[in-house]
Parts: structure tokens; C-alpha cells; sequence
């Protein structure tokens, strides 16, 4: 085993020498910690722009999807003095085949079926409808041709070289299959019986014509329809002293409803269905002329640069949505830049700027708390168009679009002050900026 030794004297000596040799540095160094030294921290101000200053070119569009798309129904009786609304249903075949255990116990296949009966079932949306108490609905045969991705309420099909109206506006007229009382106080479901006749008048899937009509009767109401179901009583013929329940799926839905609102003359309009966008374009600002303590510190005007931007959005007030069509859920807000504005109202989109989520914002925002300030972030956007490229390369395109994250998503819709008012969108920006270094 080979031992090293210190020689522990030599050793502080080397140390106090280090220490020595350490301190004469600091003492002589030309670069030194002096707070004086140092460049002054960078300020960072928070700038609001109104819309004469950074927008232009506002229009609003409607017309993105159709009801049937939403998958659930409306109805609505004179509901805020206007609106009338009443939901189409058509359902799949009907189940040709049912295991079932004949009179000596052994299961079998059994497809001779007699249906005797059944029932409609109609779900609703407890929140999002406006009833508090018990509603008289009415189900109905429809008796014409129909096409669900077109039908409205005064046209039964709308595609091309094809447009017939309703005998009746509304879906109309219906053969009359009784009604029912929903009281949301008893579960959020109202059932319909309906007799062997009408379940026979449904089952010929080559009828385009076939179909039930939803509504209320119940005046000054808003109802909003999650589904329905179709459920067969059946006889089998195996075991005629059995009954057996199936269950049809329900195949298309949709809702029409009248009237439809017009373009807001003065102001923003997102979502609904139909869904409605609002176009505008942007001009981030290149020269910053304030506020004083910016101008004290750095001097103005301020060429802005890409790097100092922080953050960017637009800042939009909200206002109170026409009753008959107020939210009574949360809206999803997105904006999306316009690759070709030329092509509107159908131009191309670019990605969302806001994520899959959009801005979410609370129905009261259009109703008893209107007035309130919703900010629309656009960061990154922002930057680009300081810039004047974008992450390819390209030049960033100055249209916006302002739309709901789903189109559509409701029959409800958000509203916001446009240009023109006292609480016109405004931009808020904020940005740091170096201030000058100054020699000694």
C-alpha cells in the first residue's frame, strides 16, 4: 500500500496566498459589480388603441352549417314574443330479429315480429331550456318529402334543382299523434304512446316523407331537445304471450324555426345556427408616441420591434343578445385568420389562434351582465404582422375572422359593441422596451 503525505504547512501558505492574490483582483478588476455600472432595466408599459387606430373593414356573415348538424332540437312557442321553434325526426329500420325463449324453454331466433305499439321518448336539456314548470308538447306525422341538412322552417328541401316549401310554414301540416306534459320537476324525459297504426306508417325506410314533428304548445318557452328515442312493443311469434321492448335509432334531427334574425347593423355577432362570423381587419401600430413615462425613458416615438411584444389582444364588450336568442350556456369564442378575404363569405380559414377551447365566456356576459370586457388574445399574430412574416415565411394576412370554436353550437348567439359606439373593441398592448445605456 503506497500512502501520500500533505505537508500541511506548504498547504496554508498556498491558501493565504490564493486569498491574497484573490482580493488585490477585486480590488483592480475593470469589470466591476458597481450597481452604476449596470444597464438600467427595461420598462414596460400596457397600451390601449381604439379601433380607428388598429381595425377597419368590419362585416358580418351568416349562414356556416346547418341545424342538423348540432345533433339535438329546439322548440320555442312565441318564446320573448318572436321566436317559434319545432324539431324533425326521422328514425332508422326497425329490428327484424329477437332472440327469444319459446313455450318449451329453448332460445331462439325470431323474425316474425308483430309490433303492437310503443313509444316516443323526447330528452331535454334541463339547464339550457327556459321552462319552470310543467309544458304541453305535441307530436305529429309529417307528410311530405323532407331533406334534413336543408329543411328551415318554410322550406321542406332546399338543394340544387330542388326546392319545395311546406304545405304549412313550419314543417307542416302533421297528422295528429296527441300530446304530453313535461315538468322538469319529474326528470328531464316526456313520453308519447303511440298505437300499432302509427308504428306501421314509420316503417318503410324507403319513405322520405316519414318522420315525426316536436313541439310546444306552451306559450313564451324555449326548450332545448337532446334526443329522442323510438321504442317498439313486439309480439314475438315464438312466444306470443311475451311482449318484448326494442329500440329503433333514431336516424336524423333537426330543428326549424322562424324568424330568422337579421344582420346586426351596428355591431359584432359570433355563433348561433346558422352561425354567424364577424370579419375585420387589423394594422398593429409601428410608432409608439406614449404614454410620458415611456416617452421619459426611451424617447418617442418608439419603433416597435417584434421582440418587445408581450402580449396582444383584442378587447371586445359584450351586450345583450336579442331575448329570443340570449345564451343559457357558456360561449366558446375563436378567431382565426382570413387566408383570402376576396372569397368571403366563404374564404378560407387559417389555424385558430386561441387553442381547441377558444375564450370561454359566461351567457350572463349577454344578458344581466352585459357591458362586460372579454379579451381576444392574438400574441403571436400580432407579432408576425410587426414582423411582416410569419413562421414559413410568408406575409401574415390582415383579415381576422371572429366566430364560435363549433359552428354551429346553438341556436343562441353572442353580441358584442362594434365601431361607432362608446364601447367600441379596443387593442391592448403590452410591450417592453430597453432604455439607453449612458457612459460614464
Amino acid at each position: 500500500m503506497i500512502r501520500k503525505t500533505i505537508d500541511r504547512s506548504g498547504l496554508a501558505a498556498f491558501f493565504s496566498l490564493t486569498v491574497v492574490f484573490a482580493v488585490a483582483c477585486a480590488e483592480e478588476t475593470p469589470t466591476s459589480l458597481d450597481p452604476d455600472l449596470l444597464p438600467p432595466e427595461p420598462i414596460t408599459v400596457e397600451l390601449h388603441f381604439p379601433w380607428e387606430e388598429f381595425a377597419s373593414n368590419l362585416a358580418v356573415f351568416g349562414g356556416y352549417g346547418a341545424p342538423a348538424e348540432l345533433g339535438t332540437g329546439v322548440l320555442a312557442n312565441v318564446f320573448a314574443g318572436t321566436l317559434n321553434a319545432r324539431t324533425v325526426v326521422r328514425y332508422g329500420a326497425y329490428p327484424t330479429e329477437v332472440s327469444v325463449r319459446d313455450t318449451l324453454g329453448t332460445t331462439r331466433p325470431d323474425n316474425n315480429l308483430t309490433f303492437i305499439g310503443g313509444r316516443i321518448v323526447a330528452y331535454f336539456d334541463t339547464i339550457a331550456s327556459t321552462n319552470d314548470g310543467p309544458v304541453t308538447l305535441a307530436l305529429g306525422g309529417l307528410q311530405q318529402e323532407w331533406d334534413v341538412g336543408t329543411v328551415t322552417w318554410e322550406s321542406a328541401v332546399d338543394t340544387i334543382n330542388d326546392d319545395r316549401a311546406w304545405s304549412e310554414p313550419g314543417a307542416g301540416p302533421v297528422l295528429d299523434w296527441g300530446t304530453a306534459i313535461w315538468d322538469p320537476a319529474e326528470g328531464d324525459s316526456v313520453t308519447f304512446l303511440i298505437d300499432s297504426a302509427i308504428v306501421a306508417s314509420m316503417a318503410d325506410t324507403s319513405d322520405t316523407g316519414r318522420g315525426v314533428r316536436l313541439e310546444v304548445l306552451s306559450e313564451g318557452v324555449r326548450l332545448q331537445v337532446l334526443r329522442t328515442s323510438l321504442q317498439l312493443n313486439t309480439r314475438p311469434s315464438l312466444n306470443p304471450d311475451s311482449t318484448f321492448y326494442l329500440f329503433t335509432p333514431q336516424k336524423e334531427i333537426s330543428f326549424v324555426y322562424d324568424p330568422i334574425p337579421d344582420p346586426p347593423p351596428d355591431g359584432i355577432r359570433i355563433g348561433g345556427a346558422p352561425a354567424w362570423r364577424t370579419i375585420l381587419d387589423i394594422a398593429m401600430p409601428k410608432l409608439i408616441h406614449g404614454p410620458p413615462e415611456l416617452c421619459a425613458s426611451v424617447g418617442c416615438p418608439v419603433s416597435l420591434d417584434a421582440g418587445e411584444v408581450n402580449f396582444v389582444a383584442i378587447v371586445l364588450t359584450s351586450r345583450t343578445t336579442e331575448t329570443a336568442f340570449q345564451p343559457t350556456d357558456t360561449i366558446g369564442l375563436d378567431v382565426r385568420p382570413v387566408l383570402l378575404r376576396a372569397s368571403l363569405p366563404k374564404a378560407p380559414l387559417g389555424n385558430s389562434l386561441l387553442g381547441t377551447l377558444g375564450k370561454r365566456v359566461s351567457p350572463t356576459a349577454f344578458g344581466d351582465a352585459a357591458g362586460e370586457e372579454v379579451e381576444v388574445p392574438i400574441t403571436l399574430y400580432a407579432q408576425d404582422l410587426v414582423r411582416g412574416v410569419d413562421a414559413d415565411g410568408d406575409t401574415p394576412p390582415i383579415s381576422l375572422a371572429l366566430m364560435s370554436v363549433f359552428e354551429p353550437v346553438s341556436i343562441s348567439f353572442a353580441s358584442f359593441y362594434g365601431p361607432g359606439s362608446g364601447l367600441a373593441p379596443y387593442l391592448k398592448l403590452v410591450i417592453t422596451v430597453a432604455r439607453p445605456v449612458e457612459l460614464p
